[in-house]
């Protein structure tokens, strides 16, 4: 493997971790509200989701910059110590690198904290997480108007709505709507509560990513005559595709299969079990779409855009 593919796999691991993490947080802002028995058997697994990722964006973020060093140094990675340590102390990658790295331990301080002890402990992670988010702008194409520009902040607007969006489908598939036995009318009210959350919050970050990605690819590709037939012009095609997709399945849950569903959940009743499975499964296939947008975001990452190559 080259190194360029290798820090494109971490790069995807580096975001799919940190969106598992603003999910995570995200959640547990919403399950601060409930004090149900459904919320709470929630806690932690959502605690530990949390965890592993942070864990693993933390590990991603050493070894990208790691790799990124011996890229530039032209070296083996296993001689990139020196490389790395040049990096880190005297450029601009090291600076942003350096502000993004205390913003994920900050996150992970944050999300260490368990139990009720309020609202604080996620929104002071989610306020990390926008400065991560930030640095990553820092050091990408949006950087080249300067690092206080409208290109950086509809960049870091546009990753960390792609993070939300992500995270919050991710956690929702796999932890919180898991199938209940013997739930009571607090808990279906409480599930209730929470799935009109995540479609609310899906719409608002789905509406800012149309908006912010449009004006990226305006800034980055020029025309739709550069939108094919190019490396950037063709991944970013393939990445709207999957975003698509992606709505479209979020949007056949939001409009089909919430109303019926929610309706009788808000009201204390029992819904048939054929609805949260359904809206489950939907959210799998949506998770999936959107695993392949965070892969193919990490690819256009590294590669220069038709205006930038001429």
């Amino acid at each position: 493997m080259d190194l360029q593919t290798a820090q494109h796999i971490v790069t995807a691991m580096l975001n799919m971790a940190v969106a598992v993490v603003t999910g995570a947080s995200v959640t547990r802002l919403w399950l601060g509200r409930d004090a149900s028995s459904w919320a709470e058997a929630r806690r932690r697994p959502v605690g530990v989701a949390a965890t592993a990722g942070i864990v693993v964006a933390l590990a991603a973020d050493v070894v990208l910059l790691w790799l990124e060093s011996a890229t530039m140094a032209e070296v083996p990675i296993t001689e990139a110590a020196g490389a790395t340590w040049s990096m880190l102390t005297s450029t601009h990658l090291g600076l942003a690198w350096s502000i993004g790295m205390t913003g994920l331990v900050i996150a992970a301080a944050a999300m260490s904290v368990r139990g009720k002890q309020g609202q604080a402990a996620p929104v002071i992670s989610l306020a990390a997480l926008a400065v991560f988010w930030y640095t990553r702008g820092m050091v990408s194409h949006a950087a080249s108007d300067g690092d206080f520009s409208l290109r950086l902040f509809s960049d870091w607007v546009h990753l960390g709505l792609i993070s939300l969006w992500v995270g919050e489908v991710m956690l929702s598939g796999g932890v919180m709507l898991k199938a209940s036995d013997n739930m009571e009318a607090a808990d279906r009210r409480a599930r209730a509560s929470y799935v009109a959350s995540l479609s609310s919050s899906a719409t608002f970050a789905l509406a800012g990513i149309f908006v912010t990605g449009l004006y990226a690819s305006w800034r980055s590709v020029g025309g739709f005559v550069n939108l094919v037939g190019n490396p950037y012009g063709n991944t970013l095609v393939a990445k709207l595709l999957f975003v698509g997709a992606a709505a479209l399945l979020g949007g056949f849950n939001r409009f089909f299969v919430m109303p019926a569903w929610l309706e009788r959940e808000a009201a204390g009743n029992a819904a048939p079990p054929a609805l949260p499975e359904r809206f489950r499964r939907v959210l799998w296939i949506e998770a999936l779409m959107l695993l392949a947008v965070v892969v193919l975001a990490a690819w256009l990452a590294s590669t220069s855009p038709p205006l930038e190559s001429m």
